[in-house]
């Protein structure tokens, strides 16, 4: 079975893309995008919590998810 990547490891493998500078739509300035983790708490219908985790790539300025 492979071992599976942690995110310090995904994020080591995508900071040689992360140079990508791009021009932000909401402020119109360059910035550059960023990889985050994302972690969201869900309540079940058993009234327990679930928590999502996402890794993400965002606009530096303004946190928006970065649609290429």
């Amino acid at each position: 079975m492979a071992k599976s990547l942690t995110f310090a490891e995904k994020a080591a493998k995508l900071a040689k893309k992360e140079g990508l500078t791009v021009l932000c739509p909401d402020t119109n300035k360059e910035t550059k995008v960023i990889n985050i983790k994302m972690v969201e708490a869900v309540k079940t219908d058993k009234g327990t919590y679930k928590f999502l985790e996402r890794n993400m790539r965002v606009y530096e300025s303004t946190f928006k998810q970065y649609k290429p």
